[in-house]
């Protein structure tokens, strides 16, 4: 996946998947890193299918973590259990048909 050109954690964002944490038919969860600058990302992708007008609609989200965060992230055995709840007050992008834009917060857990 090409890093979004929003991605503003330094003058040269590259970002890297680390690890899946969680992926289904319509959603996935992926912790990311920054190779020019270290930053931590939450990478969450949700798809919804209108199976009746065929007009999906493709939702990003990216939200930086602190360094604990992502350490912690990326050494839990079970990503897909593990507390996200601090998502949902933490700036993110948030990148869908509208195009890409900062939020206030990002989903804490997939809908499927």
């Amino acid at each position: 996946m090409e890093t979004p050109h929003y991605i503003d954690c330094c003058h040269r964002p590259e970002l890297r998947a680390l690890r899946t944490l969680y992926e289904s038919t319509h959603d996935m969860e992926s912790l990311q890193r920054c190779t020019s600058c270290g930053t931590y990302w939450f990478y969450r992708f949700h798809e919804y299918v209108n199976w009746s007008t065929g007009d999906d609609d493709l939702t990003s989200w990216f939200t930086a973590l602190t360094d604990e965060e992502g350490t912690r992230l990326r050494n839990v055995t079970d990503g897909h259990g593990e507390d996200l709840s601090f998502l949902t007050t933490r700036p993110s992008w948030r990148d869908d048909r509208d195009g890409a834009q900062r939020v206030d917060g990002a989903p804490d857990r997939p809908w499927t």
